[in-house]
């Protein structure tokens, strides 16, 4: 399997995806028989958030002839995608944050990523907590976390929401606090945050900073320890959406205690979960066919139905859980919270908000 993710660059360095595939690998190898008794080989590629090193690395892993490749976090993974379609080589993410990973027909997502995420915050608060004023704080950035946020707008009003207020900053920014002061302001009910995870630290330090008191809401991506303890004062307001169980000291199925067991605890965190578990998704599919080409998984990833996921909702990738987006194989979220030094669930079941893609328009 081909491996791609960021690392070493400031747009965003996501090691503890690598860590966590290559974790993986062994784990399948030493503890599962690898692949009908042959070892599974992972093969990394390191990008820095360009265009040209998104296609170098498809290139590389191209022509390593793998199975599938693994996608971890790459911002500029859309340029990479016609090379995979061309090749015939599965691209396999549990992490997805583009479009192209989502509309792509040679690209499975077994999670929806930041898209279903904050559909199911939406779901969340507008029919379990009944909100009636929601602000939002989110990347200025072209694409689909815009295109999200906007669509979600829509969807707030619809669903009864009263006041909806956006707050667009710069991921660069050098001072979060004007921001996270204007989507504070006027009391409302929940502010979201809708950040790539490298900023979201600091916008959870000033919100401590500041005392605010509304409850915060962050997709997926920021759901580590060092964004939850970041917040200081406001820790016991936030909350995160994954499309991850959350980790527990102990206890857990077979997959968790394998996930804690093989990945170092500074690398633990929803991005290497997503990692770890597509690595072990595609080789429980690998084992299931008897020619393991990339043909043949492809196949059968599309011919999934309800399949077992790992430290996640199961998946089926037949292009019809969301329409626009046919290479999501999963819309469920949980909503986490942090207490105590750890996630908890929050909900104590899967929330789902793909139904609300009809209200967008």
């Amino acid at each position: 399997m081909g491996f791609v993710s960021m690392e070493n660059t400031p747009l965003g360095s996501f090691p503890e995806t690598r860590i966590a595939a290559e974790s993986a690998v062994a784990y399948a190898n030493a503890a599962l028989g690898g692949v009908h008794g042959r070892p599974l080989e992972l093969v990394p590629c390191a990008t820095n958030g360009s265009p040209e090193s998104s296609q170098d690395c498809a290139n590389r892993l191209i022509a390593a002839d793998p199975v599938a490749v693994i996608g971890g976090v790459d911002l500029s993974t859309e340029a990479a995608m016609p090379l995979y379609q061309q090749a015939s080589i599965p691209y396999v993410s549990g992490s997805p944050q583009l479009s192209g990973e989502l509309s792509s027909p040679n690209s499975f997502s077994l999670t929806g990523g930041t898209l279903t995420e904050l559909l199911g915050i939406t779901d969340y608060l507008t029919t379990t907590k009944h909100v009636t004023k929601v602000h939002a704080l989110y990347a200025d950035l072209p694409g689909l976390l815009t295109a999200a946020i906007q669509g979600s707008r829509s969807i707030l009003q619809k669903k009864g929401v009263s006041e909806v207020r956006l707050v667009p900053e710069k991921v660069d920014t050098a001072d979060f606090a004007p921001a996270v002061s204007q989507v504070a302001s006027g009391n409302p009910d929940a502010i979201v945050v809708v950040f790539p995870a490298q900023s979201c630290a600091r916008i959870a330090q000033v919100a401590g900073s500041l005392q605010v008191k509304a409850p915060i809401y962050f997709v997926g991506s920021c759901a580590t320890a060092a964004v939850a303890r970041a917040g200081g004062q406001a820790t016991g307001n936030m909350n995160f959406a994954s499309g991850y169980l959350p980790l527990d000291a102990t206890g857990g199925d077979q997959d968790s205690r394998a996930f804690r067991e093989n990945v170092p605890e500074a690398s633990r965190s929803p991005l290497s979960q997503a990692s770890f578990s597509t690595v072990l998704a595609a080789r429980s599919l690998l084992t299931e066919i008897t020619q393991t080409t990339p043909g043949d998984l492809r196949n059968a990833f599309r011919a999934a139905r309800d399949h077992p996921n790992v430290m996640a909702h199961s998946f089926t990738c037949d292009g019809t859980l969301i329409k626009a987006f046919p290479a999501v194989c999963n819309t469920a979220v949980r909503i986490l919270r942090w207490s105590d030094g750890g996630f908890v669930d929050a909900t104590g079941t899967w929330v789902d908000g793909r139904e609300l893609m009809t209200l967008i328009g």
